[in-house]
């Protein structure tokens, strides 16, 4: 029969209370290895929480095996970068008891690995009193662990809309710094917490994989990882006191308490207000004529055409479309020669446009009270009298100003 990831485990669990001498070290190896094989191809990937924690397993054997590989090493061998001192024993078993404390709390893990839980210890372990500089550092990643999440949460309830690379980067920089201040401490510390803070420990898997649920979109995966952050701060919050030894629960208290939104996407368009008073009306370009009115640049044409209308007996809306167009270029033009010319033929057709006497005999057999040509504008129409002389000054006007 073929040995299961449990098996592989218990074996190493009785090798390393048996002590690792030079002579199990490469047994104790080999079992870790195939542990990790196993979980590694049996949980492939993270959607659940379940599958978090045997990803964190995976991860934490990594620094179990290479803390075994130099147990025997002289003391103050770097392991994984970081001078452990005379604690290089306490770092390994820190890892596996919990590794078995994780699997032991995950009925999900169990179905594929639970390995034999080892006797409880005969009393708590005691607290670790941080120094001043890792207090401050504890608490600040203790509210990093919570905030990250909280803000990740919002994206994905908001269908993964936000600011996602800017806080993928966030989450980063929390990953990092976590792993380089474990690895700058060393000593007791580092063989107690850095299966805690390492980026292949608990909190870089948990980072890991918050990145990768938000940039996939994978809502089980970003679920997962904001819970274990959460979680891990607690647990490394009931293992050390504050410098002044005091307790770090305030803390967690007030990061979980404080609401923390992340950044809106950088790619969407701002929303604008619609506003609410009448825009300003606004003046065309120069170059652009109102269409609504004659301009220096067209007045010509509207003139021309209007005057062949006119003397074609259009009657007095053609008068007052020739009297407008001139208007027109009377302002236009502005001053000099072309506008006294202008001007006079403007006054010209005025005369011309204005009140006429009709001097021809009603027709034949009209209604006597039909009414006669009003005195509103120059009637045009057969049998008016037009004041000739008048439209012979227009033309002689024409003539002066363009030849």
């Amino acid at each position: 029969m073929a040995l299961t990831a449990t098996d592989l485990f218990n074996d190493a669990t009785t090798r390393e209370i048996g002590g690792i001498g030079p002579d199990q070290v490469s047994a104790i190896v080999s079992d870790l290895v195939g542990v990790q094989q196993m979980l590694s191809a049996a949980d492939p990937q993270i959607n659940s929480l379940t599958d978090l924690h045997t990803h964190v397993i995976i991860n934490q054997l990594n620094e179990e095996i290479a803390t075994v590989e130099l147990a025997n090493s002289p003391t103050g061998t770097p392991i994984l970068g970081t001078d452990l001192g005379q604690f290089v024993g306490r770092a390994i078993n820190d890892i596996h008891r919990d590794i078995i404390d994780i699997a032991q709390g995950d009925p999900g893990v169990q179905a594929i690995f639970n390995p034999t839980p080892l006797p409880a210890l005969n009393t708590p372990a005691t607290p670790f009193l941080d120094n001043a500089t890792q207090t401050t550092f504890v608490t600040q990643w203790i509210q990093d662990s919570n905030h990250l999440g909280q803000m990740a949460t919002t994206i994905e309830n908001n269908g993964f809309q936000g600011d996602i690379a800017g806080l993928v980067q966030q989450i980063q920089t929390f990953e990092n710094s976590s792993n380089a201040f474990d690895q700058s401490q060393g000593g007791l510390w580092s063989a107690r917490f850095w299966n805690e803070f390492r980026s292949d420990g608990t909190a870089g898997t948990a980072a890991n994989a918050l990145i990768d649920g938000l940039q996939t979109h994978n809502a089980g995966e970003v679920n997962a990882a904001v819970t274990q952050l959460s979680a891990n701060a607690s647990d490394v919050a009931g293992n050390n006191l504050m410098a002044d030894g005091g307790s770090y629960a305030s803390v967690v208290a007030a990061a979980q308490a404080t609401a923390v939104t992340p950044n809106p996407d950088p790619t969407s368009p701002p929303t604008t207000t619609p506003p609410t008073t009448t825009p300003p009306t606004t003046t065309p370009p120069a170059g652009t004529p109102d269409p609504g009115t004659t301009s220096a640049g067209d007045g010509g044409n509207h003139l021309v055409a209007d005057l062949i209308a006119l003397l074609q007996g259009g009657g007095q809306n053609s008068a007052a479309a020739v009297v407008s167009d001139l208007q027109a270029l009377v302002q236009a033009a502005g001053g000099g020669h072309t506008n006294n010319g202008l001007s006079a033929l403007l006054g010209d057709l005025q005369t011309a446009a204005g009140p006429v006497t009709q001097t021809t005999q009603p027709a034949p057999n009209a209604p006597a009270s039909a009414p006669q040509a009003a005195n509103n504008g120059a009637d045009l129409s057969p049998g008016i009298d037009t004041g000739g002389h008048h439209f012979q000054n227009v033309m002689h006007h024409f003539h002066h100003m363009w030849g």
